[in-house]
C-alpha cells in the first residue's frame, strides 16, 4: 500500500521508510516540481496525517475521499492511456512562479465539476487532481457528482 496503516506511526524514526516511500512516489508527479525540500516533507507529513481517521480532515458534504486503493486505481487504469506532462511542459522557463501549485489546485478543483467532465479528457484532469490534492491537501476528494457521470449517449 502506498499509505501506512494507523497503528504503525508510532514515531518519526518509525517512520522513517514509510516517509521515504512517500517521497519517492511524490516526487514522481511532474507538479512536485514546484515545491522545495520542506515544503515536500509537509506534503509527506500531511499525507500521513490524513491517512489516520482520528486526524482526517472531514469530507465536505457531496465530496467521495479517495482511499488508496481507489488512488491507486485511477494510475493504473489511466496507464498508457494518459500523457502526464513534464515538469518542463508545466514551467517552459524551468521556474515556477510562487502560489503556482496553490492556483493548480483551484484549478482543478473547478475542473471536476460534473457539468465540465468530457471524456477522455476527464482521466488526464482527474490525475492531475489527485497528484496535486496529495501535494497540496494530504488527501484526495472529488465531487459525488463527478464520480457518478455518465456521457450522454
Amino acid at each position: 500500500d502506498m499509505f501506512p496503516a494507523p497503528a504503525e506511526k508510532a514515531s518519526c524514526s518509525d517512520d522513517a521508510p514509510l516517509r521515504e516511500i512517500l517521497k519517492t512516489d511524490l516526487l514522481t508527479f511532474p507538479e512536485s516540481a514546484a515545491m522545495d525540500p520542506r515544503e515536500l516533507d509537509d506534503a509527506v507529513d500531511r499525507i500521513i496525517r490524513e491517512y489516520d481517521p482520528a486526524t482526517a480532515t472531514p469530507v465536505a458534504q457531496g465530496m467521495v475521499r479517495f482511499d488508496d486503493n481507489r488512488i491507486m486505481a485511477a494510475f493504473y487504469n489511466a496507464e498508457g492511456l494518459v500523457k502526464i506532462p513534464t515538469a518542463a511542459e508545466l514551467a517552459p522557463t524551468g521556474v515556477f512562479p510562487q502560489g503556482w501549485l496553490e492556483a493548480r489546485r483551484q484549478e482543478l478543483d473547478e475542473e471536476v465539476q460534473a457539468h465540465k467532465r468530457k471524456e477522455p479528457h476527464s482521466m488526464g484532469v482527474l490525475l492531475a487532481k489527485i497528484r496535486v490534492d496529495l501535494l497540496t491537501k494530504g488527501y484526495v476528494d472529488v465531487p459525488k457528482l463527478y464520480l457518478d457521470y455518465w456521457r450522454e449517449k
